[in-house]
């Protein structure tokens, strides 16, 4: 008779061996799948959190962009309506204080007024040039204006060398020009 009890007893140990050397296997294999699944997870979750970073601070940058946008639609707005008062008052000022305007933003750089006098239509503009260039410049400048419709040379005189005394006059065109 042969006693298969101690042979059985090794298989055993054996198999109890194996299964646990599988199972230790197993587990240290799935212990690296975890990781290796945890570490993906993170870099996604990492990833994500960066581009809302990105986006959030886009979003901030679009927001001050439209901010700074309306500001300055408000301040187009309120220069437009600054505008439309200035022209309103502009309108409204009496023929002197229009003819003065008009005189002063056509006077050249190389000429200055020394005596203004309004008479009907007309003014009589005196004054000193550089150079008689200096004085038809003026004449072409107030003839380009709406406000003067005729401009005529009185006369123009050498008052001291580069200097020149001239006298012009200028019929008004009083209905608003």
């Amino acid at each position: 008779m042969i006693d298969l009890l101690p042979w059985r007893e090794r298989e055993r140990r054996r198999s109890r061996r194996r299964f646990h050397g599988i199972l230790a296997i197993s587990m240290l294999l799935g212990l690296v799948v975890l990781i290796a699944l945890e570490r993906s997870l993170n870099g996604s979750i990492l990833a994500s959190s960066a581009e809302n970073r990105r986006l959030r601070a886009e979003i901030g940058l679009l927001g001050a962009r439209g901010a700074e946008a309306e500001r300055l639609r408000r301040e187009q707005e309120d220069a437009a309506l600054h505008m439309q008062v200035l022209n309103s008052l502009q309108r409204s000022r009496p023929l002197p204080a229009q003819v003065l305007s008009e005189l002063a933003a056509h006077l050249p750089a190389a000429a200055y007024y020394s005596r203004l006098s309004h008479r009907g239509g007309e003014v009589r503009i005196e004054g000193l040039a550089e150079s008689h260039a200096a004085v038809a410049e003026l004449m072409r400048e107030l003839s380009a204006s709406p406000r003067f419709l005729e401009t005529q040379l009185v006369g123009v005189t050498e008052a001291a060398p580069g200097l020149f005394e001239f006298s012009l006059v200028s019929r008004l065109d009083e209905a608003g020009g």
